[in-house]
């Protein structure tokens, strides 16, 4: 096997490669968040696909590297630490969000009523400015929307109402009326921030850790049925998030 001294060099450019992957991911996640840049830049162009092949690339020279250093992994694991493991976890954690993605519904609302659509404040609208998914009463997903990704074309051309029905319908009616106090409970609990309030209506804001993800959050609470609406401000698929938080708060809301 090759020695330390002339394994040297090969070791840095297998750290640096290795390295590079999770900081772009971690720049690409806390630079939209901060609004350095745009969710669209972070995700279409730093993840997908700078990230994804710093990954690879790090991924595979980091197994010469390991390949080369086998009688001496002792001294060796630092190194591997950084140009094997890091760029293999980061590439895993890409394709798990891409396959998780593949699998949900490109669609970034979910509600307990569509007969009824419960609409946003003037003040939450302005919130999500005008780069945001528009609400309306009965959306639909394009019908190009499998030219985007191959799996999503299932669901081309198909309302978001069928698609709730069938994919979160632990998403329901409250058949009850409930106090305002404890809609605000319910969503506080689950990190939303409530921005409006009155004794027919709630609404706020969950925002996520990283990327500038938001959702918006509207309960409407009326005699023998309290209903709830979340729709996430940006992103073709809410990978699930408005169902389960729709879900949890309708399961806490029934308690």
């Amino acid at each position: 096997m090759a020695s330390s001294r002339s394994l040297s060099p090969l070791r840095w450019i297998s750290a640096l490669m290795g390295a590079s992957a999770p900081l772009v991911v971690l720049f690409a996640a806390m630079g939209s968040d901060i609004g350095w840049i745009s969710f669209d830049t972070a995700l279409g162009f730093l993840i997908q696909p700078l990230a994804w092949w710093l990954s690879i690339l790090g991924t595979v020279l980091g197994l010469v590297l390991a390949a080369l250093s086998v009688r001496n992994l002792r001294q060796a694991w630092p190194w591997l630490l950084a140009g094997l493991i890091l760029p293999a976890a980061t590439f895993t954690g890409i394709l798990t969000v891409q396959q998780r993605a593949d699998s949900l519904p490109p669609i970034h609302e979910t509600a307990t009523d569509w007969s009824r659509p419960l609409g946003f404040s003037h003040l939450i609208r302005t919130a999500r400015g005008d780069e945001a998914w528009p609400v309306t009463g009965d959306p639909v997903v394009s019908g190009s929307i499998g030219d985007v990704r191959p799996a999503w074309a299932v669901w081309a051309g198909r309302p978001v109402s069928e698609i709730n029905s069938e994919v979160c319908p632990q998403a329901r009616t409250v058949p009850r009326l409930v106090e305002p106090e404890a809609v605000i409970a319910a969503l506080e609990a689950e990190g939303v921030v409530v921005i409006g309030e009155s004794p027919w209506r709630v609404e706020g804001t969950q925002r996520s850790n990283f990327f500038g993800r938001a959702r918006d959050v509207v309960v409407r609470i009326e005699p023998g049925a309290t209903d709830i609406r979340v729709a996430e401000r940006i992103g073709l698929t809410d990978l699930g998030d408005t169902c389960g938080l729709a879900a949890r708060v309708v399961a806490r809301l029934s308690e």
